[in-house]
């Protein structure tokens, strides 16, 4: 098979606060044939999204937020989730580390003292294009912030200090729901620590 594919159409769906392209694509089967015209509507072509998990090696813990999340609350959820830091790569010119470093003082109000990435994945390659930067964060936790977010975002961020014991515990039980965490926790259970 040659995976060959043509785009036949391309158009700008929805531009809101996500962006959906829809494409009109033929796509070679595996058996050979084409498929023929087909629709397709990915969020985010380009998007990409920087997440960490602060951790202090002094404390054995993890720095977690809770915030609002509409998605949770439209599957019936409790809405308030249990997150990792994350945030869009949305300034112009930003590298990925520059972003993670803003988005940790948006919402735990300090910055890591050292950044490594854990690993770059992309989380719906069906739906979106969307990337996603994934690092731990070593930080002090003594100084950050109980109460967080850009209101002018309608963020209202709490901040969760987890013990790393209480975290396994939580993502072995099933008690961690976003799927940014439970890859963040398992990575750093796979990860020697210094």
């Amino acid at each position: 098979m040659n995976y060959q594919f043509n785009i036949l159409n391309e158009k700008m769906a929805y531009n809101g606060f996500f962006h959906v392209t829809q494409y009109q694509v033929d796509i070679e089967y595996y058996n050979g044939t084409h498929s023929g015209p087909i629709m397709r509507e990915c969020l985010g072509k380009n998007g990409c999204v920087v997440a960490a998990l602060p951790y202090d090696p002094n404390r054995k813990e993890f720095i977690l937020i809770e915030q609002f999340r509409i998605g949770a609350m439209a599957r019936g959820l409790h809405p308030w989730q249990i997150e990792a830091v994350a945030g869009f790569m949305d300034k112009a010119g930003e590298t990925a580390e520059e972003a993670m470093q803003r988005e940790l003082v948006e919402e735990i109000g300090i910055s890591a003292q050292k950044l490594i990435l854990a690993r770059e994945y992309y989380p719906n390659l069906g739906g979106s294009g969307g990337k996603t930067y994934l690092y731990f964060a070593e930080i002090d936790a003594a100084n950050i912030q109980p109460y967080t977010g850009l209101h002018v975002e309608g963020e209202d961020i709490r901040t969760i200090r987890l013990p790393y014991e209480t975290a396994f515990s939580w993502l072995k039980e099933g008690k961690i729901y976003n799927a940014t965490l439970i890859i963040a926790l398992q990575q750093f259970l796979l990860t020697p620590q210094p």
